[in-house]
Parts: C-alpha cells; structure tokens; sequence
C-alpha cells in the first residue's frame, strides 16, 4: 500500500472519529440540559369532535340532555358549575351559601364579560330566570322556581322558597342569558331555534361559524375560544363540532374527527388510534307499570319476572349496560317476583282463554243451539201439515171433518203438495177489522176473531197446477199491512212434484230451515288463532300496550326483548316507540294510553331526583308514570329533599322506600349504560372521569387538553463543572 493511500485513509479516521465525538458530545450536552427540563403545553390546534345528530337549535333555556345541552354549556356560563374533581358544586357566575335552601343568597363574581364586552349582571340572572318561570319553556325548573322570590342588587340575588327541596340547586346549573337577549324573545316561540348569527355568549366558547362541507355533506360548527372569559386558560384554540346526518353518513367519514361520544357503540374499538375512556352516568332504563290498568299486584308481579334483567341485557350487549337494581342505583335488588299467580286462572277470570279451551267450548255451544233448532225444526213441521177435522170452509163455512189442515204463519215459504182440497187456518192478532188473500176480502171473518181460515181447492179455484202465490193482508185502524207470503207448488203427479222439489232445493230459491238461519259461533276464526296466547270469545287476543322512549339503540333492542319475553308467556304485546316530546304530549293531553313505560330515568346530581317518578302530586304532572300514589310514600320522598340530612339518615329514607317499591311491584329497573368517549391518543393530558352525574360534563377534558408543547431548561448549575459531574455520575450508574 503505498504513502499517498495510507495518509488519506488516516485522514478519513480522524475525520470520522471527530465527526463521532462531536455527534457524542451535542447529545450528551443535550441530554444534560434536557434532563430536568419541564414540558409546558403550547396554546394552540383544533380538536375536531363528531356528532350524530340535528342541527344543534342553540337555545339554552330548552330542556335538552344531548348534544344541544353540551354545546349550550360550552357557549353558556351557570350560576354554579359542577366539578368533576371536587364531586359538587363550585362558583361560576356566582358564589353561594347553600347551607339554608329557605334563603340562597350570593354573590356575583368579578370580571365577568360577555362576549361583546359588556359586564355580566344579576339582572341577566333573574330576567333568564324570570322567562323560565313565567312560560312552558323548561317546566321541571319552572316547578322548582314557582314558589320563589327572586331579589337582586348590584352585587347580589336572592331566592327566597318555601320548603327545604335540594333538587332547587338544579336551577344554578341553568345557563344564562343576557337581560336585552331575554327581553327581545317571542314567548309564543320560546322554545325554537336560537339564531346562529350575532350571539352573546359567556362560556369558554364562542360560536365563530357554521359551514358545510359540500363534498361529503358534514355541518362543521367552528367554537373559537372565549378570549372574553376572565382565566380561560385553555390550550385548544378551536373546537370544531362536525355534524353527521345519521350512523351510516358518520362511518363513511369516521377518520375526519379525534374525539367522540359512542353512546350507542357505532365504533368502539375497532380504531387503533382511539383511546377509549368507558364511563357511566346517573340513569338508568326501567319499565313503569301502570297500576290503572295493571291493578294486581301478583300480576305486576308476574310482569317483573318475565322482564328477566339477564336477558334484556344479553341482548343489548353486556359489554354496552351494567345491571341496575333499584332507583338509586346501589346494589339493593328490588324485584319481589312472586311466582304463585296462575296465569290461566288470572285471565280466564277476566274473560281470556286458550285456543283449546275456546275450541272445545264453541263446539259445545254449536252441538247445544244446533240441537235446539232440530228440535224446533220438527215441532214446526209437526204443526205444519196436520189431520185436523176441517170445521170451516174456504171463507169460514163448515166442510167435511178429514180435511188436510195447514197452520200459518210459517217458517216454510215453499211448499209442495200433492193434493187439493186444503185448509189454511191463520192466527189474527188483536185490533184486525179485517184479512185479505191478495186484493179478496175475506167475507167470514169478524172483528174480534182470532183465527181464520181459506181453502186451497180446484173445485173453488183458489190453487191450480204448479205455482201458487198467497199474499196476506191484515187491515188495521184503516190501513192494509202485507203480513206474509205462502207459496204451494201443486202437482198431482207425485213423481214429477218430487222431481221439481228436488231442483229447487238445489237452486237460489231454496228455502232455510230454523237451522240454517242461525247464528253460530265462528268456530275456523278460532281454528285460525295462535295455541300461544290467551283470547276473549270475540276471538280478541289479552295483549299489554309497552310504550318505550326511541332514542338509541338500547332502547329498540330493550323493546325487542320485552316483546319476545311476554311471547314466550302466552301475552300479545303491542309495542310503540315514541320520541320522548311526543311521550310528554300525550300524556300532557292525555291521550297515551300504556300498560307499561319504558323510558330512560336520569337523577342527575341528587338521590331525590327520584321524587318526580313516584310522588303523588306528579301524578297529574305526567312524570309519575305508574300514577302510583301513597301517602308514605310521598312523606318519605319530601323528606329525602332536604339539604341537611346526615349519611345515615339518607340510607334509613332510601331503605324504607326501596322496602315500597318491592311489595308494591310499581317498577322494574333494568340497566345503566357504559359510555365509550372516544379520543385521539395524539391528545395530551386527555383526563377523563369513570362516572359523569351529566353527558354535558364531558367537555371538562378540554380545559386541560392540549396538542403540543415545549421544554423549559432549567439553567441553574448548568456549569462545566456540573457536567462533569453529570458524565461521572452516568457512567457510574
């Protein structure tokens, strides 16, 4: 090798071993300096969130618990504000004494601007409070705030109640409006659409636009963050709502968003780069029977034992609900399912019986009206042709005593005789002045008579060969009524009468026997029923009417099982999903009828939430929907209401009337529902909750979240000295 090539490989060498220890020595300064350095979050991005769902209507005094209700509360601020980290109440707009619920006074916070600038007042807060109150808009907080005065100054309001009712605190959770917001509102539309454009909002969020996306068909509603808000300190500076028409249009664009609320499960975890935050809320799905029209408890009874619990849930997906027991949602199981009730017995009593049972008894009936009217058929034709001694003649004048005698009126309008020489005698009712045999006045009879007779004779031409037509008339108060007709199809030839009597019953003209003119039960209707359920002698099956609140999935399937479940039992149910506006419609007109309400129950922040679905006053307010009503009940719910109730005390309250809800079968509590929050794992400090008291709470990871961030070096004892001692103590190490 010679000179030249060592010198350039020794070159290359050095170069290489510099470059190296060079590359070494910035990454153990970097690691130096970086080593206790702090991560701080950048305030900065767009979260994109998705939504199934109806164009948000932006009206915060509106009732809502979906999306309408989350995005109000990032765009509205409450009096007071739930933590999810504390688990109570905290100041938002105010700060309150809630120690006395007779008298709430408090106290506005400062720096509190709405989104155009102007100062947050107490009169914002009573005119919201005022317009609830005074219209339909919210009836549950209109309730609450009947019997309150509300008394403002400057700095402070007021409420002044008449009972100690802890389910009052709800009304600080309402969002507010500005006073000039409240005043230019139609109350006779109070309850619409908000309009999208020039809103004043008091939230961490402002509403910054609304666009659609024409390729795809995607509303995205863009939220800007609320610079206005005194300490927002948000990282995010956008969060935009992309609004899908249904499932299917959300699953053709699933990658276009990083955060979801899967209530229903449409995707779970089938995408990888969603972390899935499962959480639960304070409600819960159940089955009221109505006692109106279920009035036996062991009927109710037998109900809430075929609502088998482990069914309804295998079918909604045991992964999607957790079992729930009772109306507090503790582990107290509830369900008194007394198996002692015999179903036949029960509506067999009430008119409802099996397909066998029915078949057999309508044979019996058949066999007993069939035998009747045989029975009668041979008394008539008994009657009809006798060997009477013939007193009278054609118009009442004695004839020869063997004359053939025939009895009208009749069931027989044809009639086939082979001989002449007949007498037709007829019973006359009371009042007839006299009987005509088509326009020929009968000249024997006299007034007061009660049988008459007319002789069918060649010798007097009053019957001729083949078809002879009577019509009878009675005359009364002057007027001549038609009262029957008799036809006699006469032969002498009895082979050739016997012939045509033949074809004739064979024909349309065929007369009916007392037999074939009865009404008999329909016995292959009943053939026809179902062997699963009971039915009524009308044919008619006992059927249970379920309304159910359609609002996802879990329900419809809910609604599937009950059905099948009753089925098997030997009950016809008539199922109907409504939305839960026209529930409330209908029982607001009383116009819904039910045997059992499946409905959604949410108690959201308090026990006594409970108090609407049982007390006896709410009977007529259409929340009670078993419209159950006991007094010891109704002690036992006003008593839960009050804010000063030790632990203990509560539990005491809550086992006397879980004890009621047993006996009295009024309720069958199903399930809660897990909750899926899907989010991005690209989202930093995502910190979701395991149990939310409300869905619209879900936005309080966003006040944390943020998308990037930068390290802050820690310059103190960043000397050569201290890196040495660094290099030593990791090669130590």
């Amino acid at each position: 090798m010679s000179d030249i090539v060592v010198k350039k490989l020794k070159k290359y060498v050095l170069f290489i071993s510099i470059l190296f220890f060079l590359s070494l020595g910035i990454h153990l300064v970097y690691l130096y300096l970086y080593t206790d350095a702090k991560s701080e979050a950048i305030e900065w991005g767009t979260i994109s969130e998705a939504i199934i769902g109806n164009f948000p209507h932006f009206n915060p005094l509106v009732a809502s618990s979906d999306h309408n209700a989350y995005i109000n509360d990032l765009l509205y601020r409450s009096m007071l504000q739930y933590s999810t980290t504390s688990e109570n109440l905290e100041t938002d707009l105010v700060s309150c004494n809630l120690e006395n619920l007779l008298y709430i006074e408090c106290v506005l916070e400062s720096n509190l601007t709405w989104s155009d600038w102007s100062q947050v007042t107490t009169d914002d807060i009573k005119a919201t409070l005022d317009i609830i109150k005074q219209t339909e808009v919210n009836p549950i907080l209109a309730s609450l705030l009947s019997e309150t005065t509300i008394e403002t100054t400057k700095d402070s309001i007021s409420f002044k109640n008449e009972s100690k009712d802890i389910n009052f605190l709800n009304v600080f959770l309402q969002p507010i409006l500005p006073k000039r917001v409240v005043e230019k509102l139609d109350t006779g539309n109070i309850d619409g659409k908000f309009s999208e454009i020039n809103g004043v909002y008091s939230g961490r969020f402002i509403l910054s636009s609304i666009s659609q996306d024409e390729t795809v068909g995607i509303t995205k509603i863009t939220l800007g963050k609320n610079e206005n808000y005194f300490w927002n300190d948000m990282y995010i500076k956008f969060l935009i709502l992309n609004l899908f028409q249904d499932e299917s249009h959300f699953l053709k664009n699933k990658n276009s968003f990083n955060i979801f609320n899967d209530r229903n499960g449409v995707i779970g975890t089938s995408i990888p780069r969603l972390e899935v935050f499962e959480y639960t809320l304070p409600q819960f799905v159940t089955s009221f029977f109505n006692i109106e029209t279920l009035e036996s408890q062991a009927f109710r009874s037998f109900i809430s034992r075929t609502l088998s619990r482990q069914s309804i849930i295998e079918n909604v997906g045991v992964e999607k609900v957790i079992p729930a027991y009772n109306p507090f949602l503790t582990d107290k199981n509830i369900d008194w399912e007394d198996d002692t009730l015999d179903l036949e017995k029960y509506l067999t009593e009430k008119g409802y019986k099996t397909k066998a049972t029915l078949l057999s008894e309508t044979q019996s009936e058949i066999n007993i009206i069939t035998a009747e009217a045989e029975k009668q058929e041979a008394e008539e034709q008994e009657k009809l042709i006798s060997n009477e001694a013939a007193l009278f003649s054609w118009d009442n004048r004695p004839v020869q005593e063997d004359l053939l005698t025939i009895n009208s009126p009749s069931n027989k309008k044809y009639n086939f005789i082979s001989q002449d020489n007949i007498l037709l005698k007829w019973n006359v009712s009371e009042g007839v002045e006299s009987v005509f045999i088509w326009d020929y006045e009968l000249q024997g009879f006299n007034v007061g008579d009660s049988v008459f007779n007319y002789r069918l004779s060649e010798e007097f031409e009053t019957i001729s060969e083949w078809e002879n037509s009577y019509k009878l008339y009675f005359k009364q108060e002057g007027e001549k009524k038609f009262i029957e007709e008799i036809v006699y199809i006469y032969n002498r030839d009895e082979q050739a009468l016997a012939q045509t009597e033949s074809e004739f019953f064979r024909s349309d003209k065929a007369p009916s026997t007392v037999a074939d003119n009865l009404t008999l039960p329909n016995l292959a209707k009943i053939e026809a029923l179902s062997e699963n359920f009971y039915y009524n002698d009308a044919g008619n099956p006992f059927s249970l009417k379920i309304v159910y609140a359609q609002t996802d999935t879990a329900m419809e399937k809910t609604a599937e099982t009950l059905e099948k479940l009753f089925h098997e039992k030997g009950i016809e149910i008539n199922v109907i999903g409504m939305s839960l506006g026209d529930i409330t419609t209908g029982l607001r007109e009383e116009t819904l009828s039910y045997d059992i309400m499946l409905i959604w129950i949410n108690l959201g922040y308090f026990d006594s939430d409970i108090f609407p679905y049982f007390h006896s006053s709410q009977v007529e307010k259409w929340y009670n929907f078993s419209n159950y009503k006991k007094l010891s009940l109704d002690i036992l719910l006003e008593e839960l209401k009050s804010n000063n109730l030790t632990p203990s005390k509560k539990d005491e309250l809550k086992e006397k009337m879980l004890r009621i809800f047993s006996e009295e079968n009024i309720i069958k509590v199903l399930y809660t529902p897990k909750v899926q929050l899907l989010a991005d794992k690209n989202i930093k400090n995502f910190n979701f909750p395991e149990h939310l008291p409300d869905s619209r709470m879900r936005y309080f990871p966003l006040l944390s979240t943020y998308l990037e961030e930068r390290k802050i070096i820690n310059t103190e004892n960043k000397w050569l000295i201290w890196f040495i001692k660094y290099l030593l103590q990791e090669l130590s190490s």
